[in-house]
Parts: structure tokens; sequence; C-alpha cells
């Protein structure tokens, strides 16, 4: 027993010299985390800022032709019809839809005048960047280089990223988001702009700091079990640490109360990099629902219909934003937006017509399901709340009701589906649920009961990262102390 403690003590000691600043650093950068992440381009404002399209407009677009593949959405940029047709996760390849004719770069005159009338202030200063910076330190936004990077002249001092690629804004920050992102999302992702482009380096920097703390953590809590005082020597003393100096006692304390809970955080930070083990990945045929529901015929672009005749049947003709091809229910598609980036109307194009579809009932649902699925054992149902797997996002539309369909089978299976639009809009299999967990769920508190009571949630993140602060702040102090210690 005397050979164990001392060897989980070393452990713990050398562990902590390495690691126990870097941990306080975290807990404090994740109280910021809770208010404030890292900065982004609003989705709504940067929709909402599109220019609608007029009947004029659509009497003068063309289709596109069938030798152009990708996903194809349809804007305007200033007051050209553009078509955007994707050719990767942020690389673009844009069309005059007028013209069809191809579009390289864009001006930095016309970057600048859209990013004026986005924020409605002038321009102090213009820097062409070839090279993404601090606050774009994602590898998949190469494709949009060369960016311009407008510095404005507004009382929040924001910053403009506007892509020479697709014309568009890819990031806007300003003072109190980059201050805050400073002291939070930067060094609690450690999103430092050289380390995170690299992204394979990135997850092992993540990777071997939790699993170093991880062992740090669980040979603190035994450690601290073992040091902890017996019954009648607790009684004497009215303390359950035998530790009396200062640091060494609130160390003991804060591991005693909150060392779980730091083990947890340490636990599903590390898999917010890695997956949980998926044991069907070496099987040969991995049942994929979501593949096979949104499986059908795609994107009308070039349909036989003009765009004159959409113009004719949509229902409301002010303030289309945006336009979008793909499948509904497995029928060819246009996905109309007008004021909300997350709802649009849905219009099925067949050989003879373009009619609405109204929202699809739950009869619909199983006979598609029946038509797709030779597994008998799945449900559907209709669902009026939010749940654990199906939650509110500011990022993705999330409609009530939806429509549930959930698997009795190996691996568990789970979908969503839009009632307006018949797509997709999560999934999940017993090891994504299980990773949903252990991450969302053990970092974030991400549980639908304390995400009902956002003030709840909120207050047990604060009043346990408090507790991490204390543990991990007093075992710097023990850790300088040691260090010193060794030097003389």
């Amino acid at each position: 027993m005397h050979r164990l403690k001392k060897t989980l003590l070393k452990i713990h000691q050398v562990t902590g010299i390495a690691l126990s600043l870097m941990f306080c650093i975290w807990f404090v950068s994740g109280i910021v985390l809770i208010y404030a992440g890292f900065p982004h381009a609003s989705r709504e404002d940067r929709f909402l800022f599109l220019k609608p399209f007029s009947q004029t407009d659509f009497e003068h677009i063309l289709p596109l032709p069938d030798s152009v593949k990708g996903s194809v959405k349809l804007d305007k940029l200033n007051d050209t019809p553009v078509y955007r047709v994707s050719a990767g996760k942020k690389a673009q390849k844009i069309y005059n839809a007028e013209t069809l004719q191809p579009i390289g770069n864009f001006s930095e005159e016309l970057c600048q005048q859209e990013a004026q009338r986005f924020l409605g202030s002038s321009i102090l200063k213009s820097v062409k960047i070839n090279q993404l910076d601090q606050w774009m330190p994602w590898s998949y936004y190469q494709p949009l280089l060369p960016i311009y990077k407008f510095y404005m002249n507004d009382s929040r001092h924001t910053v403009l990223y506007m892509s020479s690629k697709t014309g568009t804004i890819v990031q806007q920050t300003d003072r109190k988001t980059r201050w805050l992102a400073r002291i939070g999302a930067i060094p609690h992702w450690i999103y430092f702009r050289s380390l995170r482009l690299n992204v394979q380096h990135w997850n092992q920097v993540v990777i071997w700091i939790s699993v170093i703390g991880l062992l740090t953590s669980i040979s603190g809590i035994i450690a601290g079990i073992i040091r902890l005082n017996k019954r009648k020597k607790r009684k004497k003393n009215g303390s359950i640490t035998s530790y009396k100096k200062f640091w060494y006692k609130w160390h003991h304390l804060a591991g005693f109360f909150f060392g779980l809970f730091v083990f947890t955080f340490l636990l599903s930070g590390l898999f917010s990099v890695v997956d949980f083990p998926d044991n069907n990945a070496s099987k040969k045929q991995i049942f994929e629902p979501r593949k096979l529901w949104d499986k059908g015929a795609k994107a009308p672009v070039n349909s036989g219909h003009s765009f004159s005749e959409l113009w004719q049947v949509l229902q409301n003709k002010n303030g289309v934003r945006k336009l979008e091809w793909g499948t509904s229910m497995g029928k060819p598609a246009w996905f109309v937006y007008y004021n909300n980036y997350q709802v649009p109307e849905v219009y099925i194009a067949t050989r003879d017509t373009i009619c609405r579809q109204q929202p699809y009932s739950l009869q619909q649902m199983k006979q598609r399901a029946a038509l797709l699925f030779n597994d008998p054992s799945y449900s559907i149902s209709v669902q009026s709340e939010f749940d654990n797997y199906y939650q509110s996002s500011g990022m993705f539309s999330r409609p009530l009701p939806v429509y549930k369909i959930s698997w009795n089978n190996e691996a568990q299976n789970l979908m969503y589906v839009s009632p307006g639009t018949g797509k997709v809009l999560s999934s999940f299999t017993r090891n994504s649920k299980i990773h949903r967990w252990l991450y969302q769920g053990l970092h974030k508190f991400n549980f639908q009961l304390l995400v009902e009571h956002e003030w709840l949630r909120k207050l047990l993140l604060i009043i346990l990262s408090s507790g991490g602060i204390v543990l991990s702040f007093s075992g710097a102090v023990l850790s300088w102390k040691r260090i010193k210690r060794k030097i003389k």
C-alpha cells in the first residue's frame, strides 16, 4: 500500500506540474465560453442581406446545363442573380445566372460596396490577405482565399472578411467578440492559428493533453481518497483532510468535492475530437437509413420548366431571397427561401407541372418508409417536444412537430424528419448516441431537462468550473513550490 501511495503521488505530482496551469486556464476560459463563443458572421444577418428576386430577374434567368455537377443554389449578388455550385465544404463555382458565364473572382471595389451596404458604415482600411488569420483558423476556408479584410468605421470596431472567390461575407468580428475569444474560445479550444490550421497536429495535441490530464485526475482522486482522515481522526480534527498547510489542504478538499467532475470534463473534452469506437465499422453492409431516405431524383435545374413558370406558381412572390435545388421525399424539388433562412417553401417539379408541397402527413411518412426499409423493426411517431437527441439550434432548422423514426435493431438507428421539407434533420446510431452523452452531455450538461432551465445549466457549469479553478490553481501553486525546492 505504501509503495502504491508513493507511486500515485509521484504520477500526480509530475503530471500536475505539466498541466495544472493548463487546467486552470481551461476552467476560466470555460466560464467565458458559457456566454460567448468564437466570433462568427451571423447566418441570419447574411441571409437577410441578400436582395429579393423580382419577376424581371426570373424572366432573365437561364437554366444551368446538365454538365454542371454539385448542389446548386441561386441568390443575388448586388443586383445580379448568380448560381452557386458547391465544389467542396466551402469551395464554390459561381455563374452569372443571366449569361451562364463563370465568375472567377470578384473585384475589391464590389466587395467594398457590399461591406458598406451590409453594415451601413464606411471603411477605414482594406487589406487583401492570401493566408487565413487568427479569426479564420480552419483549413477548409482555404478555397475562399484571397480574402478582403475590411476595417469598418463603426463604434464596435468591426472587421469584415469577404471572399474574392464568392463575393460573400465569410467572417465578422468586433472588439468585444475578439477580446472574449482571447480569454474564452481560443485558449479553451487551443485555437492558435498555426496549430489549428493543421488539423491532425491539433487533434493530437488535444488528445495527448486530455490523456495526460486524465492520468493526473485519476491518480489524484485515488491518492486523495487514501489521504482522507479516518473517522476517529476526523472527529478529533473536524476535517476530512489530513493536510494542515494552506495550499495542500485546499487542493485536497477541492479534489475531494470536485475531482470527479474534473475527470468527466477531461474525458468529455477528449471525446470532442475522438469518436466512440464503432463495432459495426468492419461490416461490409451498414444500414444507413438517412442516405436511403434522402435519395432520389435531384435538382430540376434544367427540368424543362422555365423560371417564369416557377414565378407564376409561387404563392408568395414578395421577398424570395434564395432558391435551392434538391430532393423532397424522393422527388425533385425547389426549396424557396423568403425571410427565414431555416424554413423554405417546397415546390415539387413533375414532368408537366410545378406545385406547392404542403407539409407531409404521417401516412405519407409511413408509405415512404415502407417503400425504403425492408426491416420491419422501425416505428414512426409524431413528436411535439424536444428531447435529448432532438433539440433547438441556432444554426440548424429544428421545427416542431417532427416525425421520429426509431429502429429496434443492433445499431439502434434514430432519425428525425421535417414535415415541411421531408428531409432528415438529424440522425443517430447507438455509437453516436453514446458519443453525444460523453461529449455534449458531460462537457456542456446538454440534457434536455437542463436545457429547458438554461439558468440552472449555466449555474451548475459555473459552480463546478469554479471548483475546478480552485483545484487546478492550488495545484499550480504547489507545483511551483516544488520546482523552486528542486532548483535550490
